[in-house]
């Protein structure tokens, strides 16, 4: 029994991309952010001189670190607000009409999501 448990959890779940979406985003936005102003305070010779030569790398690299946090931030936002306002109808037949959104929404997101869209539909007596 323990052992099915354990079986149909890991088939289930998701990857820590998809899990910890907005830790991670918002830690790729920030190092990205202090990569660039550490670069910048290299170039000018205001701080982190022993950086050397690196300082371009630096900044490419922060720039291009703080652009993917930013984007993957921005989609995780707007998935989740989209998910919470189609979770939100209060009838049964415009929530039927957002299920197949709703479902891909929570597949997209954090397991706490699809458990959510679970309860809504054992709500409404949807399967």
């Amino acid at each position: 029994m323990l052992n099915n448990l354990l079986t149909m959890s890991l088939a289930m779940s998701k990857p820590v991309q998809v899990e910890r979406a907005a830790p991670l985003s918002i830690s790729m936005l920030v190092a990205g952010i202090a990569m660039v102003i550490a670069a910048i305070l290299a170039m000018y010779d205001v701080a982190f001189t022993e950086m050397g030569n690196w300082d371009w790398w630096v900044l490419i690299i922060g720039a291009l670190a703080a652009v993917v946090g930013g984007i993957w931030l921005a989609s995780y936002v707007m998935n989740v607000r989209k998910f919470r306002k189609l979770i939100a109808k209060p009838s049964k037949a415009a929530f039927i009409k957002e299920l197949d959104d709703l479902e891909y929404l929570a597949w997209r997101l954090p397991m706490k999501f699809e458990n959510e869209l679970m309860a809504k539909k054992k709500h409404f007596g949807l399967k």
